[in-house]
């Protein structure tokens, strides 16, 4: 089941807190945004397929604003596995909402003069990123239940929502965790992106980090808990949005390592139970025979995209137990002794390839789980005391 947001009171509307952004601990909230339009109109975050944040200069070929070019359709060049909306037309517009958004209301006004629309998003696996922009258009949209959890990102404009008898509103530039149940978003002329990743991703990592059982996972508010928190999830969307457009992410073990990221960005940036219980102590005997049985695990899947969850289930121990285990019996962690098989597996393939074969660092090192190859570069050279490209030559 989704997570759980306790409903809680917000401050009055406008009341604001440390980051200067308007603040508040769940219930209902409404967005309200003020761009190029002469009026201000609320903004509603799609929370799922909807767009992304802005993304650095390095990428700005995918982060044009589509202001005065929405419509045209070669206004941006875009990756084909992208998919993408941009028009002026209102019933182009209502017709494409009618079949993306099937499963809540939508009622949008757009206006007569200026409307432009864009879209576009990149999924996969359980993890997607979306980015939206309004123009000319008033939307309100409710909500249902979600069935994932999602975090939205204000880039241009000023929003507010309603949820459960509550009120936030947020400025540009402002991240929020959406509400899992029903809600009332609205926008206009903001431009937003939001990153959705599975419950059972986030609730997994969250029992493997805190020793929680899943059931004493909540979220207890909406809204970041500092401006730094709000730039490391900033920092996490935009290395999330180059993976996906680039498809950089489109390989197991750097995929799981992305959607792990993204959890455990997610539970250190939003208020949760994590934050505030204290880690328990293993319910199991942590054994030497635990971590044999974790390393034989390891040793045979470390080519597949294995969790510590799975780790601890082969060993026959919770997450918690099997961490004392290898602390108390090889004085590091499952997932360190994980990615130091892995980095014996890079130099076996480097090692054994042969001349015109076609191996190459970088193809190794992604296979691997290595999405950066000087970081890979590293951590082999630091072990092994020659860079990967030595060992392939030789």
């Amino acid at each position: 089941m989704p997570p759980v947001l306790e409903a809680k009171r917000l401050r009055p509307t406008g009341e604001k807190h440390a980051s200067g952004r308007a603040a508040g601990l769940g219930g209902q909230w409404w967005l309200w945004s003020r761009d190029s339009c002469d009026t201000p109109v609320a903004t509603l975050r799609e929370p799922r397929r909807q767009v992304g944040a802005a993304v650095p200069d390095r990428d700005a070929h995918l982060r044009q604003r589509p202001d005065m070019d929405a419509g045209d359709p070669d206004w941006v060049s875009h990756p084909s596995h992208v998919g993408r909306i941009t028009t002026r037309h209102v019933d182009e517009f209502r017709a494409w909402i009618s079949v993306r958004y099937a499963d809540h209301k939508r009622r949008a006004r757009p206006r007569a003069r200026g409307f432009a629309f864009f879209a576009e998003s990149a999924a996969m696996g359980g993890l997607s990123f979306a980015r939206t922009y309004y123009k000319a258009a008033t939307v309100e949209v409710e909500w249902p239940l979600l069935p994932f959890v999602a975090v939205g990102h204000l880039v241009s404009g000023r929003c507010m929502m309603q949820w459960n008898g509550g009120e936030l509103r947020l400025t540009e530039g402002a991240v929020l965790l959406l509400p899992p149940s029903e809600f009332l978003y609205m926008h206009d002329c903001s431009e937003s992106s939001a990153i959705t990743l599975s419950v059972d991703t986030v609730m997994r990592v969250a029992e493997e980090t805190s020793g929680l059982d899943r059931a004493q996972v909540s979220f207890a508010g909406v809204s970041a808990v500092s401006p730094a928190a709000e730039r490391r999830w900033l920092a996490t969307e935009g290395y999330i949005q180059r993976g996906l457009y680039s498809r950089a992410l489109d390989q197991g073990l750097l995929l799981a390592a992305a959607e792990e990221m993204v959890a455990a960005s997610l539970l250190t940036t939003f208020p949760n139970t994590t934050m505030t219980t204290e880690v328990r102590l293993p319910r199991d005997p942590a054994t030497a025979a635990t971590v044999r049985r974790a390393i034989a695990f390891i040793d045979i899947h470390a080519g597949r995209p294995i969790t510590l969850s799975d780790i601890a289930a082969a060993a026959g121990v919770v997450p918690r137990t099997l961490q004392y285990a290898f602390r108390r019996y090889r004085d590091t962690t499952p997932l360190a002794y994980l990615r130091r098989v892995r980095l014996a597996m890079a130099h076996e393939e480097l090692s054994a390839a042969q001349p015109g074969d076609g191996t190459t660092v970088a193809a190794v090192a992604t296979r691997w789980g290595y999405a950066r190859t000087h970081r890979f570069a590293a951590v082999y050279r630091e072990v092994y005391g020659a860079l990967p490209f030595q060992t392939l030559r030789s």
